[in-house]
């Protein structure tokens, strides 16, 4: 028998990308496994990467995981990586905690993922102790993202800040540009390349 689940997505306003990659990658899981999915979104306004648009659009996330608990989703996914580093280390833990326990306080009890915490837990299950970072933010912000990384306890060996400051145009990079970037970076002895962009 198949299960369906159901994706609630929080995602900033601003954000082309989320809403068509994440269902794209589940509905391929679709060809190989039982599982089926639906896709539920709530936005929070953004629009310009800056350290004070972020901060206003994590306000916003209770509300959307409030939002998405009504259509009583299975889990939820924060999909804003720089928006959570920026609040400090250790922050994913903190935000996950929070909105959880408002699908649960509105009866509709579902784990959240964010982001930020998947890459972290990514890195741990991959084992990778030495990464490259390539980024689509403007260089302070993408100096929390690795400061945030390394006090995760991983080495950033190399990392570039691609300097998009308007989010529309960051859903725009060309991601064929990204070998050549990766090429000028040093990847010597590194685990594994995060490629935020």
């Amino acid at each position: 028998m198949q299960k369906t689940f159901r994706i609630g997505q929080i995602v900033p306003s601003s954000n082309t990308t989320m809403e068509t990659e994440i269902p794209a990658m589940l509905l391929a899981r679709q060809q190989v496994r039982p599982e089926r999915f639906t896709f539920h979104s709530s936005r929070m306004r953004m629009k310009k990467v800056v350290k004070e648009e972020l901060a206003a659009m994590d306000g916003e996330s209770d509300r959307c995981a409030l939002e998405l608990s009504d259509a009583r989703v299975d889990v939820l996914g924060y999909a804003c990586l720089v928006a959570i580093m920026a609040m400090g280390h250790g922050y994913h833990r903190v935000s996950e905690k929070r909105l959880q326990a408002h699908t649960a306080a509105n009866g509709a009890d579902a784990p959240v993922v964010t982001s930020a915490g998947a890459l972290i837990d990514a890195l741990k299950v991959i084992g990778a102790k030495r990464i490259a970072v390539v980024a689509p933010y403007m260089k302070p912000l993408t100096e929390l993202v690795v400061d945030y990384i390394r006090n995760e306890g991983y080495e950033v060996v190399d990392w570039r800040a691609l300097e998009i400051p308007d989010n529309l145009e960051v859903g725009r990079h060309d991601p064929a540009r990204l070998p050549g970037i990766v090429a000028q970076m040093n990847t010597k002895d590194v685990d594994a390349i995060v490629l935020s962009a």
